[in-house]
């Protein structure tokens, strides 16, 4: 009678750790999100080189594949300071080109008729995406959010300097060597965070995994008895 009841209570004990593990591994997971929210970034990035295989163009040429820093123009035609800003536009993209540095307008007039056309008869040799689908560049306006409008962002979207109105975008997108450098350094520290933050979510994998070894090991079998 003895060896029964001892062996029930093993049974009843063993069942107890196997319940109660479940419940430790949730308040782990529980404590990982919680950790993982405050470790995370304050917002979604987005990858800008994927954005521009999307939108269309009222150009032939086209941005390269993978920049450090994309300068977005927001001109249309019908802006007289757009169109003063223009030669300096030019004059520094063949300056940027293919070092770390793009320049695209943001076309925000009328139709892709007018864009073409105001981009022909400008000579503009940079990438310039037509006003139908502009909008699906995801950044935001700097200053006053008029015309013209100057936005430097990293390839994840992080926007590092904005202004509007021309003879602010001139001094900004001038100073390209600057930013660039910024870039470089901000995407050194992005993946450096990424790194931490996959080494960590590897130990807590680990750690989980060794709990569960552990209580599945307490677990008491009949020949315990």
């Amino acid at each position: 009678m003895m060896k029964k009841l001892l062996l029930l209570l093993g049974v009843v004990l063993g069942w107890g750790c196997l319940m109660c593990a479940p419940l430790a591994a949730q308040g782990a997971d529980d404590a990982a999100s919680e950790e993982t929210v405050a470790d995370g970034d304050e917002g979604d990035s987005i990858s800008i080189p994927e954005i521009l295989k999307e939108v269309k163009y009222a150009t032939k040429v086209k941005p390269k594949k993978k920049a450090y820093v994309y300068f977005f123009v927001r001109s249309h035609s019908g802006c007289g300071p757009c169109r003063s800003l223009v030669p300096t536009c030019i004059s520094l993209y063949k300056e940027m080109k293919g070092k770390g540095a793009e320049l695209i307008m943001l076309n925000c007039g009328s139709s892709a008729e007018t864009a073409k056309a105001w981009a022909e008869e400008a000579g503009m040799t940079y990438p310039v995406i037509t006003p139908e689908t502009v909008n699906m560049v995801k950044v935001p306006a700097g200053g006053t959010g008029g015309t013209p409008n100057v936005v430097a962002v990293t390839s994840w979207g992080e926007v590092l300097d904005n202004t509007s109105g021309a003879s602010k975008c001139g001094p900004l997108m001038e100073d390209w060597k600057k930013l660039v450098k910024d870039a470089k350094k901000a995407e050194r520290e992005r993946k450096a965070k990424d790194k931490k933050k996959a080494k960590k979510k590897k130990n807590r994998k680990s750690k989980e995994a060794e709990d569960g070894d552990d209580a599945e090991a307490s677990v008491p079998s009949e020949s315990d008895f």
